[in-house]
This record gives structure tokens, C-alpha cells and sequence, in this order.
């Protein structure tokens, strides 16, 4: 039946989208797509780290964040009170693949995250489901723009990881502003 070896044989999700946990649990979804972009050289192999780095408070753009603090303000000004920053959490991880669900009344969402093969590429998948109509109006908006999303803030995850890693390395605290920021990946301009 099968001829390849038992060392040839893949025993986790195949590799690339059409083998990612979030198509696991969602063979057709009403909205998918995959963003894949380079790891800049960051080491890390481990998807749960990649997840969190990529869905976390710091690596959301500033413009994203003033707009998100506008809108509580607006809300707090008729006396309500704003939805709390969702936290996305990895649920699960199968080899080299984190998935993380985040599921509603009106929706059914898988991502997951992934690195390639060779550790060079990261991939995420994003599969939704609607669970209603009002699921279909609520993703609506969201639609337009999420793969832009996505893109940006795993591009912008390789930062986030260094950063931390700076963080956390007691040598990284003494270092100038300028040193940093080459250490980032964020060299000064070559003037001449």
C-alpha cells in the first residue's frame, strides 16, 4: 500500500496550508487565507512563542492601539463601559504548527501558526466559519482588511521576539538607544 519508509512518512499536518490545524477542524471555510512571511533571522522553533509574539499587546502598531484607546474613550462617554483587549492563547501545538481557537456564537475561528520547514518562513492560516447571519455582518468589516492585518503583525513579530529577548538579557539594559535599535534590526541610515 504505502512504499515510503517509516522515516519519510509525516506523522503531524502535511506542510503548507492545505495540512494546517486551523483546516483541521474547518475543511471549508466561508473565509481563509494564508500569510507567510520571513523570520529575519530570529532562531526561535517554537510555534507557541511565535503565536504570542505575533497576537500580543506590543507588536499591535501604535495607530492600532491609539484607535482602539479613542474608541473606549468614546464609549466611556455615554456610560458604557469598552470590551476588554482580547487575548489570543495557543490551545494547541502539533510539531512545528500552534493553533489557537477563538470561537463565539457567531463564529467559528482557527489560526495557526506555523514555521516551515528550514525555520526561514513563518506561516498563518486563518479559517472561519459562521455560525449565522450575524456572524456573516459581524466578520463583514473584518474580512476587508484581514490578511493586511495578519501580515503586518507577523512582520512585525521578529522585532517583538528580539525585543523581548533584549528584555530579558541583562547586559541587553545597558546598552544606548542607538546599539538597540542595531540589535533590533534597526541600524542608523547610512549618511554620507
Amino acid at each position: 500500500m504505502n512504499d515510503l519508509p517509516d522515516e519519510d512518512r509525516i506523522t503531524g499536518p502535511l506542510p503548507g496550508a492545505a495540512g494546517s490545524l486551523a483546516l483541521r477542524d474547518i475543511p471549508i471555510p466561508d473565509y481563509c487565507d494564508v500569510v507567510i512571511v520571513p523570520t529575519a533571522g530570529v532562531d526561535e522553533t517554537d510555534p507557541r512563542v511565535w503565536a504570542e509574539a505575533i497576537f500580543s499587546h506590543e507588536n499591535t502598531p501604535l495607530s492600532s492601539r491609539g484607535l482602539r484607546a479613542l474608541r473606549d474613550e468614546t464609549i466611556r462617554l455615554f456610560d458604557m463601559v469598552p470590551p476588554p483587549q482580547k487575548e489570543f492563547v495557543t490551545d494547541e501545538v502539533v510539531g512545528s504548527e500552534a493553533l489557537i481557537i477563538d470561537d463565539d456564537e457567531k463564529l467559528r475561528v482557527r489560526i495557526g501558526v506555523a514555521l516551515l520547514p528550514g525555520g526561514d518562513l513563518l506561516q498563518v492560516t486563518t479559517a472561519v466559519k459562521y455560525r449565522s447571519v450575524r456572524g456573516r455582518l459581524a466578520f463583514a468589516p473584518r474580512r476587508l482588511m484581514h490578511a493586511a492585518a495578519v501580515n503586518t503583525l507577523a512582520r512585525r513579530a521578529p522585532t517583538t521576539l528580539r525585543r523581548r529577548a533584549l528584555a530579558s538579557d541583562p547586559r541587553g539594559a545597558a546598552l544606548s538607544g542607538q546599539v538597540s535599535r542595531k540589535a533590533l534590526g534597526r541600524g542608523p541610515s547610512t549618511r554620507r
